[in-house]
């Protein structure tokens, strides 16, 4: 049975008068695996826009949760923008796991798919209960940084190939848009294809440096996993609408949902979803300015010791 709570984080601050325009934030039980998963709604805290996004936080598929303080503020940062905000708890395949390589990839792969069947799970949620929840259908965009980059990125291939790990979504359904911070695909049929012309419009972010998921692939024969560069090709060639912000000199710190602004989104959903207008954009990007995150040149090696 769904459960509500306050946000005792926003009770918090708002009895201290530092958050005076953030909304309640209500919990819901979305689905029953080993345990019990659950996400967070956050109503838009200004003039709503009529989207829903759904996001997937970041953590190598070892760690993380939907309500980790950080994630929150980049929940609130969209909440202030207009968006109703959805924040959901995945399954963590590879919690424990002391080995990931191109000769041990089942780790990696589980983690993949159950992230992929946990989003797809809360989509399904959503929709059931949407009139309740106040989101339309097919304003909802999936978005997400690192793990979770890769899980929604997973998601849309899942559906528009009609593989196994996403049969939860409700059938018909399909995003408004794909939100990718540092995120890739992992395949086993070779290049990544797109046979559905449903293929919902994708933003991506990469720094071109990243160590830890690749900006380019890694293949071996038909396993592969596809980064950002190699994504944009592929939707070039079936001529399909993307934005992409290259980073040079930057490494995996630009998978930090938000750290570059809400601006490229905002213009992302005015443009390629609203109103249908854009087919590409492709931005390279190199700013001094830009602060770096410790983990920014985190390795594979470094976050799963071998």
């Amino acid at each position: 049975m769904a459960t509500k709570r306050l946000s005792l984080l926003a009770v918090a601050l708002l009895a201290l008068g530092t958050l005076t325009c953030i909304q309640a934030q209500d919990t819901y039980a979305y689905v029953e695996r080993d345990s019990t998963l659950y996400l967070d709604v956050y109503a838009p805290a200004s003039e709503p826009n009529g989207y829903t996004l759904l996001h997937m936080f970041g953590g190598g598929f070892i760690m993380g949760k939907r309500n980790d303080e950080w994630n929150a503020k980049y929940c609130r940062q969209l909440q202030q923008s207009g968006y109703r905000v959805v924040a959901i708890d995945y399954r963590l395949g590879l919690k424990g796991v002391t080995k990931v390589s191109p000769l041990h990839r089942e780790p990696l792969e589980n983690a993949v798919f159950m992230a992929a069947e946990d989003c797809s799970a809360a989509v399904a949620y959503l929709v059931k209960h949407a009139a309740e929840l106040g989101i339309d259908p097919k304003k909802i965009i999936i978005e997400g940084s690192s793990a979770g980059a890769i899980t929604v990125l997973m998601t849309e291939y899942g559906r528009c190939n009609h593989l196994p790990f996403v049969s939860e979504l409700p059938e018909g359904w399909a995003p408004a848009g794909v939100v990718s911070y540092s995120g890739a695909i992992y395949s086993k049929q070779g290049k990544v294809q797109w046979p559905d012309s449903t293929v919902a419009p994708m933003l991506l972010y990469h720094g071109i440096d990243d160590q830890l998921v690749p900006y380019k692939q890694i293949q071996f024969g038909k396993i592969g996993f596809f980064g950002t560069d190699a994504l944009v090709k592929q939707l070039e060639k079936y001529n399909l609408r993307y934005a992409v912000y290259r980073y040079k000199g930057r490494g995996h710190d630009i998978s930090t949902a938000g750290r570059v602004g809400v601006e490229e989104l905002n213009l992302f959903v005015k443009q390629f979803i609203t109103d249908r207008r854009k087919l590409h954009t492709d931005v390279t990007i190199r700013d001094e300015q830009f602060p770096e995150f410790e983990f920014g040149r985190l390795r594979v090696k470094d976050l799963y010791k071998r």
